[in-house]
C-alpha cells in the first residue's frame, strides 16, 4: 500500500536553509559540508553574491552512495 505525501512535511523538506543549518542537519561540521560540496556530491544554491544554501531535502539526502 502506497504511503500518501504529506504536504506541509513536503514544503518543510523544499525550504531553503544555510549551510550552517544544512551541516547540523546532516551531523557533520561546515568544513565536512563544504568539502562535500566541492566534489560534488550535494547541490548548493547561490542565493546572493556571497551567500549559499541548499534545501532541506539535499541537505538530508545520503551522499554517500554516489
Amino acid at each position: 500500500m502506497a504511503v500518501k505525501a504529506d504536504p506541509e512535511r513536503e514544503r518543510w523538506l523544499d525550504e531553503i536553509v544555510s549551510l550552517t543549518e544544512a551541516a547540523s542537519l546532516r551531523k557533520i561540521s561546515i568544513d565536512t559540508l563544504r568539502s562535500e560540496i566541492n566534489k560534488g556530491r550535494l547541490k548548493v544554491l547561490k542565493l546572493s553574491e556571497r551567500r549559499r544554501g541548499m534545501t532541506r531535502r539535499e541537505a538530508l539526502r545520503d551522499a554517500r552512495g554516489m
